[in-house]
């Protein structure tokens, strides 16, 4: 499982990389875009400033729209008002074309909804129930998505984060089943988005298997994992348990 979930996380930086290999042309904006979400999960102290740079040098709105919702993630605990990066951010702009609807543009970007499931759980944490509710309807505007894992997961993320009747619960519960399979889905960012559905269904207080409470330890140990289980108030539940050291008899009975 360990090697699986690490593979999983390795995918969210490799994929972007990989699809604008092939993509040439679209290299340069997001070698950029890849670094400035690596210094904001690193918490390097000017990472809030690239975020910023990189919204103001770019030209192409899908790019912009990018850097926005990095930006508002940034600006949730900062003096500034998040609401006027949040009335600027135009969801379509990433996923759409010529104002349609492109599946290429979706598979190109759909690691965009990672970031915005943080900024919805960090939105709730700090209470600013203003942009979670903003950033939802932003979100419902996609509504081409709905037969998409991302689009539905995102509906699920914010019921549970409102506490609403059902909190997500069923679908949340399904998606860790397996019961997606009448949904697109990237086979990349699947197990990714399985992880954001047990830490919220952990957050929910539902019952879960051992196997998914597990997984959320070491969910607990990436950093997009620890930003996530932190903004739901339940990391120090599931902290990376720690690789126990071989003792002297096991080295040598792994010798003999």
């Amino acid at each position: 499982m360990e090697i699986m979930f690490f593979a999983a996380m390795a995918c969210l930086l490799g994929y972007v990389m990989y699809r604008n290999v092939v993509l040439i042309g679209r290299y340069r904006h997001n070698k950029e875009y890849i670094e400035c979400y690596k210094d904001m999960l690193s918490n390097v102290p000017e990472a809030y400033d690239r975020t910023c740079r990189y919204i103001e040098n770019e030209k192409s709105a899908e790019y912009q729209n990018k850097g926005l919702v990095l930006k508002l993630y940034q600006q949730l605990d900062r003096p500034e008002d998040p609401m006027e990066t949040l009335n600027k951010l135009d969801l379509k702009e990433i996923f759409y074309k010529n104002g349609k609807f492109s599946k290429q543009q979706l598979l190109m970007n759909n690691d965009v909804f990672i970031w915005l499931y943080l900024n919805m759980a960090k939105a709730r944490k700090l209470s600013k129930f203003d942009v979670l509710n903003g950033l939802y309807d932003k979100i419902m505007e996609l509504s081409l998505l709905e037969n998409r894992v991302e689009f539905q997961l995102a509906k699920a993320i914010y019921n549970a984060l409102c506490e609403k009747e059902d909190a997500g619960v069923e679908f949340l519960s399904s998606l860790l089943d397996g019961g997606y399979a009448g949904y697109e889905y990237d086979k990349n960012l699947i197990g990714l988005f399985k992880r954001f559905a047990a830490a919220t269904l952990a957050y929910s207080g539902e019952p879960m298997e051992d196997y998914y409470k597990e997984d959320l330890h070491s969910f607990a140990a990436s950093q997009i994992g620890k930003n996530y289980l932190n903004d739901l108030e339940i990391y120090e539940k599931y902290l990376p348990k720690q690789v126990e050291e071989p003792t002297e008899v096991e080295e040598e009975n792994k010798d003999q």
